[in-house]
């Protein structure tokens, strides 16, 4: 079932089309200290954001794997993504999984220590998390 009720839809701002919304994701990115390059995401119909809560989702037309070759990791964002966004964090993430070895994991938050740390941790449901260089994920 999808977060997105629709008092949070009455509170929200949402954008439409792919090359707006790409945009806005990357800034947003931005404007928390984190990667622009963290939701390569294509094809957007929709981007939602409540500015007073840090909630944030993503709706595009595909699934999407996404490689990372710096980090080597290959990244799965569904067709819905959503999570809340802080300084320097990305909690409650859905929609978004990192393939081990042959088995797709749910990532449910990325994090760096501070806007200036060269570092970025991403966890999962289970605590287990990995840290890599931040500039594997630049846009």
């Amino acid at each position: 079932m999808s977060p997105i009720t629709p008092e949070i839809r009455a509170c929200a701002e949402i954008l439409t089309g792919n090359d707006v919304c790409v945009e806005k994701a990357k800034s947003l990115l931005r404007e928390y200290h984190l990667p622009d390059g963290l939701l390569p995401v294509k094809d957007v119909e929709e981007l939602g954001f409540v500015k007073e809560t840090g909630f944030f989702w993503i709706k595009q037309k595909n699934d999407i794997t996404h490689e990372f070759e710096k980090a080597g990791r290959h990244i799965s964002y569904a067709t819905e993504i959503s999570s809340y966004f802080e300084n320097c964090k990305i909690k409650k993430l859905s929609g978004v999984k990192s393939k081990e070895l042959m088995i797709w994991i749910s990532l449910t938050k990325i994090y760096a220590e501070s806007p200036t740390s060269d570092k970025i941790t991403v966890n999962t449901p289970t605590g287990i998390s990995k840290t890599f260089p931040k500039d594997a994920f630049m846009a």
